[in-house]
């Protein structure tokens, strides 16, 4: 069944960039072997890069641990794509054919090319879900057959800020990596965690990250809505640093050891005392009603992009992310939203495979997007480890072509974007060296000015004496 291949996902989160290599081996198994994150409070927003410096720092950091500890060098790398920014908007196309008519193949994809080309300000559409087709009077996920003289198709594309790739090409490009594939990480978590009959029967996945919170709905198998909330678990942790005057690494301790997301006033008759820094103390009643405020408005803004499709998530809601941990998140939920169907917390498969050698926590790193590229990936994105240049070896003036496009999952090339500029970032672009004139004299090498100065001194010598 083919050779085993060690794939590597990078996933940029807004709290940190987490990196990831596993080996697909022939019989289809995947085993994770090396996992590697480094803390970036400062490199990522919601999930758009905004200091290019830091984040090439920090992915050179995670790639150079890879490669030290597999015995490997990193070539290219799985990406996920995620951010505020990333929303579906619909979209419908029609089309007025020239008579009643069996609706080809043709047509179909005639408006699907007419809806690639809708164009949104500072954004592109990064993948497309076809809703359904109104035939005449009728509505039908496949129109190919049916006789018609006008058809309408109706989309949700997916859309996000054309910087949003335009930054992550700019780092892989300066550590000299190629992008093997972009994947939309809502969208592959939803592939990954949620089952066939789940996501037919109507489903809600929801991704309590650092600073965004991401639901994405599905309903007969297909995407039916998608949006990034700006909220996530940092907002709680800095409403407990600035209230409580305490740094944010005690803030989030505090808020992982006590925080809930509901609790009963029964269950706070007697609160206790939490010593803080400075020999302080805090009332956990004060520190309980500070998480579960901002944890209401997170659920209000989660429901809010829920409650049109509630009635038809016959499978419920599946929760999951860093955040989603939390106490009493389930509780909460229902309390005040009265969703009256299914809450499931889920983070990885119990299908997934690890080395025994390899400690990872699913809940605590937040693994279960990587693990999912791993899975969906099939390139090789290594190669043995390049043998360090001999002392006497003369540098080369050649330089290899650079690639013409991305090789994504599927085999198919990805031009570079044009927009993108080149690949450098710390270091200005190469100009192209001038021909030296043919008359102009080589330079010699070390060799020869040994000799040369040798020879000079030599007669120096024998006209002295």
């Amino acid at each position: 069944m083919g050779a085993e291949k060690n794939i590597i996902a990078i996933e940029l989160g807004s709290s940190s960039i987490r990196g990831i290599i596993g080996q697909r081996k022939p019989d289809g198994t995947l085993h994770v072997l090396g996992y590697e994150r480094e803390n970036t409070p400062d490199c990522v927003r919601k999930g758009v890069i905004y200091n290019i410096d830091k984040t090439v720092s920090a992915i050179a950091n995670i790639i150079k641990r890879i490669e030290e500890r597999q015995k490997v060098y990193v070539n290219k790398v799985y990406v996920g794509i995620s951010g505020q920014s990333l929303h579906t908007v619909k979209n419908c196309v029609t089309r007025q054919l020239d008579a009643r008519m069996a609706i080809s193949e043709e047509v179909v994809d005639s408006l699907m090319d007419i809806n690639l080309a809708q164009q949104y300000e500072e954004c592109e559409i990064l993948d497309v879900a076809p809703q359904e087709y109104r035939v005449g009077t009728r509505m039908t996920n496949d129109p190919v057959g049916v006789m018609a003289d006008r058809i309408e198709g109706f989309y949700e594309n997916v859309v996000a800020r054309t910087v949003l790739r335009e930054n992550i090409n700019r780092c892989l490009q300066a550590l000299g990596k190629e992008v093997a594939h972009f994947y939309i990480s809502p969208l592959l978590l939803a592939s990954y965690l949620l089952t066939d009959t789940e996501k037919r029967s109507g489903c809600a996945l929801v991704d309590f990250g650092a600073e965004t919170t991401t639901v994405a709905i599905y309903e007969k198998n297909i995407l039916r809505h998608l949006a990034v909330i700006p909220l996530g678990g940092n907002n709680i942790t800095t409403d407990i640093a600035a209230s409580q005057h305490i740094e944010l690494e005690e803030a989030e301790q505090l808020k992982r050891s006590y925080g809930a997301a509901y609790t009963d006033e029964a269950d706070l008759a007697s609160p206790r005392q939490i010593n803080i820094s400075n020999d302080r103390v805090t009332d956990e009643k004060t520190l309980l009603n500070i998480v579960e405020a901002r944890q209401q408005e997170i659920i209000a803004n989660v429901w809010h992009q829920i409650s049109d499709n509630a009635d038809r998530l016959l499978s419920g809601i599946v929760v999951t992310g860093g955040g989603a941990n939390i106490r009493n998140l389930e509780h909460a939920f229902v309390s005040y939203t009265g969703f009256d169907k299914q809450f499931k917390v889920r983070h990885l498969p119990s299908t997934t495979e690890f080395t025994t050698t390899l400690k990872l926590d699913p809940q605590a790193n937040n693994i279960a997007t990587l693990v999912a590229m791993l899975r969906r990936g099939d390139q090789e994105c290594t190669s043995e480890m390049p043998a360090e240049p001999g002392l006497f070896d003369q540098p080369q003036n050649e330089q290899p072509a650079a690639p013409k496009g991305n090789v994504n999952g599927d085999g198919v090339v990805n031009k570079t974007d044009p927009t993108t500029p080149p690949a450098t970032v710390d270091t200005p672009a190469e100009q192209p060296e001038e021909p030296e004139p043919e008359d102009k004299p080589k330079k010699p090498s070390a060799f020869s000015r040994l000799g040369r100065w040798f020879k000079e001194v030599t007669t120096t010598i024998v006209e002295e004496n």
